[in-house]
């Protein structure tokens, strides 16, 4: 399982990335590749497939939210 967050530094979403990176290396043991970027984004790609983005949303993830999809997800794997 590949996981990645990108994210914006310009808006200082960092301790967000880390904290999401954290839960999913708890849940999963994998430690998500952190990509810093711009513009506001706040993407999750699961294997090179987008499953969470803010801008797509306008929201950042709920606290669990990432984490219970990709669960679901592996459900139907």
């Amino acid at each position: 399982m590949n996981i990645s967050i990108e994210y914006c530094i310009e808006w200082n979403y960092e301790p967000r990335a880390l904290s999401l990176r954290s839960s999913l290396n708890s849940k999963f043991g994998i430690l998500a590749e952190m990509r810093p970027s711009s513009g506001g984004v706040f993407e999750v790609t699961l294997n090179g497939n987008l499953i969470f983005s803010k801008k797509q949303l306008g929201k950042f993830p709920k606290d669990g939210e990432v984490v219970t999809f990709i669960e679901n997800l592996l459900k139907v794997m």
